[in-house]
């Protein structure tokens, strides 16, 4: 008999942290100029009938003078494995002289992991056991966490935010099947540079990893115009390209969109999209 483990962690991922900070780190909640309501849709691997899909609702807005709050509401599919993603956070900011502060990030809520077997078995590819058909398990709630910090200096800020998935073992009940998660970790800095007046410059660099996950390295360009319109380009990893652009279409009302691309991969199988619709 021979035995084998996998580790693996798949963590929704959005590019929407130029126009909605709380995005990229719960220490935002409420404490950046970017409070609103948001809603995306990603679709990974679009050349792929089953790439990932990713459907994203959050809120975020200050509470009381030096606290904010904000939550997320979080599907993530692959293939036959779906995950379900409830999650509330409480932000406050320390001030710590006239230009820079401290803040603070706690975020908690509930997981579930879905493995829907009638999408596999229904399949009319595939003959299999006729008594799995329509089998779909899920597993029992799990708690989920994170913390952050977020230093602020004038246009400048960096922080870290370290995430646990689960304190131990998604467990089914009606299979033999466990699924393991790690706790992962995310750095991120960015400074904000004015240019003529109407003209903003926002590189960014973040640095995400975590227990048995490969480390990746993100690094962002946005120049907005006015505060009105916008663009961006990134590159993550190895070989993803990503480019993208929005515009605040009336009275706060906000338009999102990015595109990526690897040059590792076929374009016709890798491209991935997100669109997203604020509202400020």
């Amino acid at each position: 008999m021979t035995t084998s483990s996998l580790f693996a962690q798949e963590l929704p991922i959005s590019e929407n942290y130029f126009v909605d900070q709380y995005s990229l780190s719960s220490a935002y909640a409420g404490n950046s100029s970017n409070n609103a309501f948001f809603a995306s849709y990603r679709k990974d691997w679009a050349g792929l009938s089953e790439g990932p899909k990713t459907i994203r609702l959050s809120y975020n807005d200050d509470f009381k003078t030096n606290a904010g709050f904000g939550a997320k509401l979080i599907m993530d599919k692959i293939g036959i494995f779906q995950s379900l993603f409830a999650i509330g956070s409480y932000s406050y900011r320390v001030k710590l002289n006239e230009t820079s502060k401290l803040l603070f990030g706690l975020s908690a809520g509930l997981h579930q992991n879905s493995i829907n077997f009638s999408d596999y078995y229904n399949d009319p590819n595939f003959t299999g056991d006729p008594s799995m058909m329509n089998k779909d398990v899920k597993s029992k709630m799990k708690f989920i966490s994170d913390f952050s910090m977020v230093y602020s200096n004038g246009r400048f800020q960096s922080g870290f935010l370290f995430s646990n998935l689960g304190i131990s073992d998604y467990k089914y009940s009606e299979v033999q099947v466990k699924y393991s998660p790690f706790m992962t970790y995310q750095l991120h800095a960015n400074y904000s540079l004015p240019i003529q007046e109407i003209w903003t410059l926002t590189p960014l660099v973040i640095y995400r990893g975590g227990k048995n996950i490969g480390s990746q390295l993100e690094i962002a360009t946005n120049m907005m115009y006015k505060n009105k319109f916008w663009g961006n380009i990134a590159h993550r990893g190895k070989s993803i390209f990503c480019v993208g652009f929005g515009m605040d279409i009336s009275k706060g009302i906000i338009f999102n969109y990015t595109y990526n691309l690897s040059s590792a991969v076929s374009v016709n199988s890798f491209q991935n999209h997100e669109l997203s619709i604020g509202v400020r």
